[in-house]
C-alpha cells in the first residue's frame, strides 16, 4: 500500500472527483478525512459507508472556518500528510458577459480559497508530506466561456509554483493535477452541446475522461514515489495538448 497510515485530508470529497481520490487513498492505506460545503447528511453517510477516518464541514472562503477546522484535526490527528485541494465552483459565461459578482464568487473559492487553506495547513503538514492543488485544462488554454474559472485555475499553476520554493526546505512537495474534461453532472450543467463538440475536437482520444482516470496521477502525487516531484503540473487530458498544437 503506498500511503498506507498517512493522514490525508480531501478538501470537498464528498462527491466527483474528490470522493474518487478520496476512494483511491483509503485502498491505498491512507486514513483520509473529508470536507464539505453542503448537503452535511449526504457527507456523513458516505464518511461511515466508506470508513474514511472523519468529515468536517469547511468553508474555503473564511479564515475562521478554516481556522477551526485545522485546530480540530490538531486535536484529533496532531498532524496531516497528504492535502488535497479539489474544492471549487463554476460560473459560466462569455468573456463580456461575466458579472463582477460570478468572477469575484469563482476567484474566492478557486484561487484565494486554496491560498488561505494552504497557509493554515502548513502548521500541521509534516515535513516530507505532499500538497496536490487540482487545477483545470481551462486554465493551460484558457477556457472558453469560463473567464473566472479559467483565470482561477492558471492562477492555481503559479501558487503551486510559489508554494513549492517556499516549503522546499520541509522536503514537502507541492504538485497541481490538471484533468482534462470529465464526463459528469458538473459538465454537463456548465458545458453546452456546441463547447462539449469543440472540446473532444481538441483531444486525440476522443471522449471525456471518468474521474476514476484522475485518481492514480493523485496517488503518485501523494506518494513516496513523487519525492523529487514538485512544482510540476501533471496534465491528465486525453492528449489535448498534443492536438491543440
Amino acid at each position: 500500500m503506498r500511503l498506507k497510515d498517512k493522514i490525508a485530508v480531501i478538501i470537498g470529497a464528498s462527491s466527483g472527483l474528490g470522493l474518487s481520490i478520496a476512494r483511491g487513498y483509503k485502498k491505498e492505506g491512507a486514513k483520509v478525512i473529508i470536507t464539505y460545503m453542503t448537503k452535511k447528511e449526504d457527507a456523513i453517510s458516505i464518511q461511515k459507508n466508506e470508513q474514511f477516518l472523519d468529515v468536517f464541514h469547511l468553508d474555503i472562503r473564511s479564515r475562521y472556518s478554516l481556522q477551526n477546522f485545522y485546530a480540530e484535526v490538531e486535536r484529533r490527528y496532531e498532524k496531516i500528510d497528504i492535502l488535497v485541494n479539489n474544492a471549487g465552483i463554476n460560473k459560466t459565461a462569455d468573456f463580456v458577459d461575466q458579472t463582477d459578482d460570478d468572477w469575484d464568487a469563482v476567484i474566492e473559492t478557486n484561487l484565494t480559497g486554496v491560498f488561505r487553506n494552504c497557509q493554515e495547513a502548513l502548521k500541521l503538514i509534516s515535513d516530507g508530506g505532499k500538497i496536490i492543488n487540482i487545477g483545470s485544462l481551462s486554465g493551460e488554454y484558457g477556457g472558453p466561456r469560463t473567464p473566472s474559472y479559467a483565470a482561477a485555475k492558471m492562477g492555481i499553476m503559479a501558487l503551486t509554483h510559489n508554494l513549492a520554493r517556499f516549503v522546499a526546505n520541509r522536503n514537502i512537495s507541492v504538485n497541481c493535477l490538471s484533468p482534462g474534461v470529465i464526463a459528469s453532472e458538473f459538465t454537463a450543467q456548465t458545458m453546452s452541446e456546441d463547447v462539449k463538440r469543440t472540446a473532444l475536437k481538441m483531444m486525440l482520444m476522443k471522449r471525456f475522461a471518468r474521474y476514476d482516470e484522475m485518481v492514480g496521477a493523485a496517488i503518485f502525487l501523494g506518494s513516496e514515489d513523487a519525492n523529487y516531484c514538485t512544482a510540476q503540473t501533471i496534465s491528465v487530458n486525453g492528449g489535448a495538448h498534443v492536438k491543440m498544437r
